[in-house]
């Protein structure tokens, strides 16, 4: 019903647009096309369109494009005496608005793949359908391109090859769903969106936009969603970077962040073609879980790009570089080869905590966690010792004698995450030397669980040792009968 209304509200917004705002005049070129100024409102034309191109690379011809005709037969169409291999792979590559099969980032892409391997790949141009300021035009437009671009499908089938997969940029993304729609019974195997566009596609049918029952497997890519890209889930896998909105580094050299965030989906997917380290993200329920923070990096991990599996399922989120080389690989190899911490594991590395989202609500201050408070593990956590005692600690000295040796060292470490070194166990501040420890506390494997009552005879050793000079704490160890 959303696909009516909104269809029912387009033809009047373009008449009233053509006649009474745009002082160019309405052409109607045999009543297949209405013509205003540079746009163009398909009615009822026919493939193959000569404003819908097709041009074929391979790795006989990586630079020289071979313009292919196709029609609805094999025999009309010349795709027979191109380069076209149905041993290889095909990828059809779909241009969004305002634009052309000249994009620098399709054009790299082309260069990419056939670096990587051999590969059909077909550039669709329909330019002339969707140029600015013509987007509700070019909206209308996309059911007839995706109807030419099916045409083409259909005579790679000929060749007894399904290995097709299409690749859609912004509106090029939606488009493939119209690819999908009129290839049918065929399923094309593949689909692969860029940032499909937002504008005009908020409620409408899954019949009118791109969905996971387009293809068998459907993968998509948000850099600038809800500004000209979705943030809805599109596929069976979906990959939202660095939180699907703004990109970073597109902020940068005065260049529009929202133009320039749009566009990274497909320098992401070109530089995936052939990354060593891939973009890789890890799963997270639901777009609201990741705004509430209950989606913090973990193990379960999914390569995004061209070498997506297509048995992956689900919402997954993933963090990049501000420039290129933008791939960062595995989060759990940054850390394990860093060897150090940085910023972005910091803030995104951090080791999980297995808590149920209810209990982050409930306990947000971690006052059920044994460190609250960041209580030292040091050898002498001070506060909770008992009160006038001077506590025995494993480094054969007591509480009182750290106490004055930490007065002033304690504050400032309490405030510090790094490394500080470790009080001298030599001298202390009144110049008494602590003993050297004994050849049983050499010997003696100090584990209260397994020698309990070793382990309490040693500590009582220990402290008569370290209370009384050395003539009395032999008669006092002899009276306590050790």
């Amino acid at each position: 019903m959303a696909h009516v209304l909104i269809k029912c509200i387009q033809i009047p917004v373009f008449f009233y647009l053509a006649v009474i705002v745009s002082p160019i005049p309405i052409a109607v070129e045999q009543r297949s096309t209405l013509k205003w100024g540079p746009c163009t409102w398909v009615l009822d034309r026919k493939c193959p369109d000569s404003d819908i191109k097709f041009f074929l690379f391979t790795a006989r011809n990586p630079s020289e494009r071979q313009h292919i005709y196709v029609d609805s037969t094999w025999e009309k169409s010349n795709i027979s005496t191109s380069f076209f291999n149905p041993l290889h792979p095909t990828k059809i590559i779909i241009h969004g608005y305002n634009s052309d099969m000249y994009l620098n980032s399709l054009i790299e892409m082309r260069d990419e793949y056939l670096q990587r391997g051999d590969f059909n790949l077909f550039f669709v141009d329909w330019s002339i359908l969707g140029q600015s300021p013509c987007y509700l035009m070019a909206v209308h437009n996309a059911d007839h391109v995706g109807n030419c671009i099916a045409q083409l499908v259909n005579r790679i089938l000929d060749t007894e090859t399904t290995d097709i997969h299409l690749i859609g940029f912004s509106l090029g993304g939606q488009v493939t769903n119209f690819v999908s729609k009129h290839s049918k019974p065929f399923q094309i195997p593949r689909i692969t969106g860029l940032d499909p566009a937002l504008p005009l596609y908020i409620g409408v049918d899954n019949d009118e936009k791109l969905d996971p029952s387009d293809a068998l497997f459907v993968d998509v890519l948000h850099t600038n969603a809800l500004v000209q890209g979705k943030i809805e889930r599109c596929g069976h896998a979906d990959f939202y970077f660095n939180g699907g909105i703004l990109q970073p580094g597109c902020w940068s050299n005065g260049q529009n962040p929202i133009v320039c965030s749009h566009h990274r989906a497909p320098d992401y997917y070109m530089e995936s073609i052939r990354s060593f380290r891939g973009f890789w993200g890890w799963e997270c329920e639901s777009y609201i879980n990741y705004l509430l923070g209950f989606c913090k990096p973990t193990n379960n991990l999914r390569e995004a790009g061209e070498n997506c599996k297509n048995t992956t399922r689900g919402m997954f989120l993933i963090n990049t570089n501000p420039q290129a080389p933008f791939a960062m690989g595995r989060w759990t190899d940054i850390l394990s080869n860093s060897g150090l911490k940085s910023s972005f594991v910091d803030e995104y590395l951090t080791p999980i905590k297995r808590k149920h989202p209810l209990q982050e609500e409930i306990d947000q201050w971690g006052k059920l966690d044994g460190n609250f408070n960041n209580i030292n593990n040091f050898p002498t956590p001070l506060p909770q010792d008992p009160i006038r005692d001077d506590w025995i600690y494993f480094g054969q000295h007591g509480t009182k004698r750290i106490t004055d040796q930490f007065s002033e060292y304690l504050p400032a470490a309490a405030g510090s995450s790094e490394y500080q070194e470790p009080l001298s166990n030599t001298v202390f501040a009144d110049g008494e030397k602590l003993k050297a420890p004994s050849a049983l506390s050499e010997n003696l494997e100090l584990d209260h669980i397994k020698n309990p009552i070793v382990y309490r005879d040693k500590v009582i050793q220990e402290y008569i040792r370290n209370v009384t000079s050395d003539n009395n704490s032999e008669d006092l160890l002899s009276i306590a009968g050790f």
